[in-house]
């Protein structure tokens, strides 16, 4: 926990490294422009109750500023939080700032598209709409009228197949560590999940495949991303979207990937920043169930 003096530090210093509102992080970066649309009005002065909320807001960069996990991933967690949340103008600015720290223009589209997988096909389109704002605002390309994408899919069904095996057997999918010998992971009390595959209906069981079959196939099996950063965008976009089955399994499977418990902890509050401390304590509570069959806690 920081002192009120690290935590105005660390608001400068995070605020710097990632060039909030400025295109480049120099001191003397063009400031981003505004979207585009219609200006809000705006009052002309301040309360000054306005300069205390938003003193108590700095807890934002206190946990920015925490060197649990780097400026890299938390930027992938937050523009995947903020794209599963629909926090539009939040997200412009938080693209931007990924650009300003490296992150690419195509690792950004790559982290769009796995949190849609978790929050929908609209989330990632309204979210690739934002950051064809940025990227034009930037110079990245050309303004234009938005031309369509001529889809080109980059996997038959052989290999979406081949690389949902792939990503499952390095995940451990529902076990406790990797390997088909390895214990399957309890699910959460009360929690319908995982079915029973003979109790499910013939219709239940192709849904299944064909949505493991896109996640874990041709979205988790792209070479974009590695698997540890789409592992802590997943945890996140689940965390916001309190799906605690889903989380509860993708905090398993991080663990297996050798993310420590810390750095999950840290990704969930790092999530929480824009979800609220309810969300965070939630997920919390389910990472505690996983945490516990993996021996990392005690039970009571």
């Amino acid at each position: 926990m920081m002192t009120q003096a690290q935590r105005e530090a660390a608001y400068e210093r995070v605020r710097r490294e990632l060039g909030i509102d400025r295109v480049g992080t120099a001191p003397e970066a063009p400031v981003l422009r505004s979207r585009q649309g219609g200006v809000p009005a705006r009052p002309a002065y301040a309360l000054p109750v306005e300069a205390e909320i938003h003193g108590a807001q700095l807890y934002e960069y206190e946990i920015w500023g925490r060197p649990g996990l780097d400026l890299r991933t938390r930027s992938f967690i937050t523009v995947a939080v903020l794209t599963a949340l629909g926090r539009e103008d939040q997200l412009y600015r938080y693209v931007n700032s990924a650009l300003n720290i490296g992150i690419t223009p195509e690792e950004i589209h790559e982290t769009l598209l796995h949190a849609g997988v978790y929050s929908g096909l609209p989330a990632w389109e309204n979210a690739a709409g934002v950051a064809g704002e940025v990227f034009v605002a930037r110079g990245l390309v050309p303004a234009g009228s938005g031309a369509p994408v001529e889809p080109k899919p980059a996997m038959d069904h052989e290999e979406r197949r081949a690389a949902r095996n792939r990503v499952v057997a390095a995940l451990g999918v529902g076990r406790i560590g990797l390997g088909p010998d390895a214990p399957l992971l309890e699910p959460l009390p009360g929690s319908p999940f995982p079915a029973a595959k003979p109790g499910r209906l013939a219709f239940e069981q192709e849904l299944a495949g064909i949505t493991a079959d896109y996640g874990y196939g041709e979205v988790w099996g792209r070479p974009g991303l590695d698997l540890r950063t789409r592992s802590f965008i997943t945890v996140s976009v689940l965390q916001v979207q309190y799906q605690n089955d889903q989380l509860h399994i993708h905090v398993n499977n991080a663990l297996n990937l050798g993310i420590t418990p810390e750095a999950v902890g840290e990704a969930i509050t790092q999530a929480g920043i824009y979800d609220g401390g309810s969300g965070w304590h939630n997920a919390m509570n389910v990472a505690r169930h996983v945490f516990l069959q993996h021996g990392i806690v005690e039970g009571d």
